[in-house]
């Protein structure tokens, strides 16, 4: 298994469980179905978002939270607060 510094960012983000400023959208992953949450000023008028890797091995945009920290990963996935 391979391990990028993307991976370990999004591993801590989602062991975390709150939004990091940080924006993974178009960037590659290795663990399509997984998803997590994110905080940065350019995506989503800087409110948190939640984020899958897609069956494309690149991450993608799924929601838009309504505030900076209302996000929150799990291990069975990603949800607005």
């Amino acid at each position: 298994m391979k391990f990028s510094l993307t991976s370990m960012i999004v591993s801590v983000a989602v062991m975390a469980g709150v939004a990091t400023a940080y924006n993974p959208i178009g960037q590659s992953c290795d663990t399509p179905g997984g998803f997590g949450c994110s905080q940065d000023s350019g995506v989503n008028g800087g409110n948190a978002f939640i984020y899958e890797c897609a069956s494309t091995d690149k991450f993608v945009y799924v929601a838009g939270c309504g505030c900076p920290t209302c996000c929150e990963a799990t291990t069975s996935g990603a949800f607005c607060t």
